[in-house]
């Protein structure tokens, strides 16, 4: 094998290991770091939207408006997680291009003139406006809110297969709200000692 036949073998094979471990979070819950699937989800989400949507020429803008959009689509899961529908893997890869479909057409169609605001609007409502659908195509996967008891029953008996990504987004969501918020109490308990200690020493003075 010449030099630049190897080159190339060489890089085909490093493209398919790159694409397998994008591909890791849709995979079975079961034996996948809960961790890993989270980012290896918000790769592929971001993934999704620079394929499929038209953005700024400026790169900074860019990839602003496609952190923005990612986080806005994450808490669409978290919406869809309160429903009570626990997608995953595959069938939450599939609502999510059903949502960025439309709005690409939108854009193609130059029916887009501030694409933040009709992204946001299109997002919000996505769940509202198709409910019934979202809710059939839980139940086809087995993760509509009807299966809870079952689940539960089965995690009984030791055989549970893990957590869904909408209920990691969602808990992932709840870690870092509750963080922020003992964060913020030991910011103030930390200001009180200051203010304690300022006022001692102003009497000493």
């Amino acid at each position: 094998m010449d030099v630049f036949a190897e080159y190339l073998a060489n890089r085909e094979a490093k493209s398919r290991q790159e694409a397998d471990a994008e591909k890791r979070w849709m995979q079975e819950r079961g034996g996948i770091n809960p961790a890993e699937r989270l980012i290896k989800w918000e790769r592929w989400l971001r993934s999704q939207l620079r394929e499929r949507l038209k953005w700024p020429a400026d790169e900074v803008k860019r990839e602003k408006l496609v952190g923005q959009c990612s986080a806005e689509v994450t808490q669409m899961v978290r919406h869809i997680h309160g429903r009570g529908w626990l997608l995953d893997g595959d069938a939450l890869a599939t609502l999510v291009r059903s949502l960025l479909e439309p709005v690409a057409i939108a854009q193609r169609e130059g029916k887009v003139r501030k694409f933040w605001p009709y992204f946001q609007s299109s997002v919000r409502a996505f769940v509202g406006n198709n409910a019934e659908e979202i809710q059939q195509h839980a139940r086809q996967h087995g993760g509509d809110a009807g299966f809870t008891s079952m689940a539960s029953a089965i995690a009984g008996l030791g055989i549970g297969r893990g957590r869904s990504m909408t209920e990691l987004i969602t808990d992932t969501a709840g870690e870092v709200k509750e963080a922020k918020s003992l964060r913020d109490q030991l910011q103030a308990l930390r200001r009180q000692a200051r203010c304690k200690t300022d006022a001692r020493q102003g009497h000493l003075l």
